[in-house]
């Protein structure tokens, strides 16, 4: 057979050979489509300013989702306003947690005396060393957290001066020969509402009163703490209510509105007042109260409230230009299990590690699909491939009635098939219902090609004329290129532009790579095998019609 000798034929096995190393080295890469998994859709509360804080917040999300064990995580944006996170897991505890981490901003603030003395900012590592501090210990009924990290040198000194004689002297002890201090508080915010208001009913201000009074170890809330220091430490406006808005308020509000457009109300706000807020121009925005949690606390972001001591204090010092600077402080807080103690600290970890996201989250909305489930479309994916495959058989065979023929035209689109796989499988694309569906385009367009190819050289117009069937395969290589140029052209802007469309950018480059593969590999080896079987038939009737005459 002289086309296995003919190089098109022989790039043809080569790549075949090459595409097979490819998939048993890399393997196939499958999407949540077949594997089961979720897809977040991510709206930021406004639209990204540039490329790079787009890059930023990718980044800081694949992070947090890197952090929990799945590092085959795929994040990518989508426009200016959308991120796409496509994660493999399905378990709901673990997609419940992950999507929590992704709500937040992850903005980290400490307050003291109502001001911002230092944020996430001033990090500059979180030490997970147990000699240092890192990790949670037994303290009676509850355990204690602590996560220990080093302040840059600025924000250390600047969080001195803050702090710098906010002790005072209540007692001496004097057995121990020490003074005793009552010193003022730090408060750890964790996505503090700057741009809102808190609407307080009042008899949600009570319980509140009472449970900061109460204090929380688990919520890590000092007991005898007052709620009047608490909302000043949150520097949010926020209005007290008996049974309806005052004038007085309701004037306050209007005048807020557009500085402050969140209006932070408790899930059972009464719908008159939800109305009025409305009215005002804000957006209403409920939180959920938790038995036993002050309503105030989650809907603030407070993670914890630290008394300052005496040392950090500096009372030892009599001018604040001698104060000592401490740069390596701890988070620390109040647990009811090793369990509990292990998700709190993680979840802080995380979020200060990866950062605060330029661009706070507006809403997340999520896509989940089992294993089970993935795997009976995988199923179903394959039964339609191999469907259209027999369909394109028989009609290819009713066509042309010639057995080679129709099988060599089949065999190319296998092997079509065959080498966009080991293309998606060396890119590490995962593999989707949409990209199933583009390798069947691919297919379907490779099918076209081969029998714009056949028709060219059967042409009754060219049988007794001297065009050889080189120069025919090569007329309709000029009609399959044009063909395969307008396909690519179709496809390249969703590729392009498709950004965070994963579903539709799949089916595009499985489609763009089938028609590459297709001119470059198995439409020319098909032209050549097709020469090859046309003139041995064309010798065969001519060699039939020579016995006859």
């Amino acid at each position: 057979m002289s086309f296995l000798k003919n190089w098109r034929f022989i790039l043809l096995i080569a790549a075949l050979v090459i595409g097979t190393a490819i998939i048993a080295f890399n393997g196939m890469h499958f999407g949540i489509d077949f594997r089961g998994g979720t897809l977040f859709t991510i709206q930021l509360s406004q639209k990204v300013s540039s490329q790079s804080q787009l890059q930023n917040i990718e980044m800081i999300i694949q992070q947090r989702l890197d952090y929990t064990g799945l590092k085959d995580t795929k994040v990518s944006g989508f426009g200016d306003e959308f991120i796409i996170a496509q994660v493999a897991e399905t378990n709901p505890v673990q997609i419940a947690k992950m999507e929590s981490l992704l709500r937040k901003q992850g903005r980290f603030e400490s307050v003291l005396d109502g001001n911002v003395v230092f944020t996430g900012a001033d990090f500059i590592q979180i030490t997970k060393d147990t000699q240092k501090g890192y990790g949670f210990f037994k303290q009676g009924d509850f355990y204690e957290w602590r996560l220990p990290f080093t302040l840059k040198h600025e924000a250390a000194s600047r969080f001195a001066q803050a702090a710098f004689h906010k002790c005072v002297r209540t007692g001496f002890d004097a057995q121990a020969r020490t003074s005793q201090y009552e010193c003022d508080k730090t408060y750890f915010f964790i996505d503090r509402p700057i741009d809102a208001v808190l609407i307080y009913p009042k008899p949600l201000y009570d319980t509140d009163k009472d449970l900061y009074l109460q204090g929380s170890i688990a919520e890590n809330i000092p007991a005898a703490t007052k709620i009047d220091d608490v909302l000043n430490s949150i520097m949010t406006p926020n209005f007290v209510y008996d049974q309806n808005l005052s004038a007085e308020q309701i004037a306050s509000l209007s005048g807020l509105a557009k500085t402050n457009p969140n209006a932070m109300v408790p899930s059972t706000i009464d719908s008159e007042t939800r109305a009025k807020l409305v009215g005002m121009g804000f957006t209403v925005k409920e939180v959920q109260f938790r038995n036993g949690v002050p309503w105030s606390w989650d809907t603030a972001g407070l993670r914890q409230i630290i008394s300052l001591s005496e040392d950090i204090a500096n009372m030892d010092k009599a001018n604040v230009s001698e104060v000592k600077v401490f740069s390596d402080l701890y988070i620390r807080g109040g647990a009811t299990s090793t369990t509990d103690a292990m998700e709190k600290l993680t979840s802080l970890s995380v979020l200060l590690e990866s950062g605060s996201l330029p661009i706070p989250v507006q809403s997340i909305s999520k896509e989940t699909i089992s294993p089970s489930l993935g795997k009976e479309f995988f199923k179903i994916a394959l039964i339609m491939g191999l469907l259209a495959i027999v369909a394109v058989a028989i009609v290819i065979f009713l066509r042309y009635r010639h057995v080679s023929l129709s099988a060599s035209i089949m065999a190319m689109t296998l092997c079509e098939a065959y080498l966009v796989l080991a293309f998606a499988s060396l890119i590490k694309w995962n593999l989707d219902i949409a990209a199933v569906a583009g390798i069947i385009a691919a297919v379907g367009t490779g099918v076209d090609d081969q029998i714009i190819i056949t028709d060219e050289l059967l042409k009754k117009s060219y049988a007794d004329s001297h065009v050889s069937l080189t120069s025919r395969v090569k007329r309709a290589f000029f009609l399959v290129l044009s063909t395969a140029a307008v396909t690519i052209a179709t496809m390249l802007p969703i590729v392009i532009l498709g950004g965070g469309m994963s579903k539709l950018v799949g089916f595009a480059i499985t489609t763009i790579a089938g028609v590459l593969i297709g001119i470059t590999i198995t439409r020319p080896a098909y032209g050549e095998i097709a020469k090859f079987l046309l003139a041995k038939e064309e010798a065969r009737k001519a060699a039939k019609a020579q016995e006859r005459n």
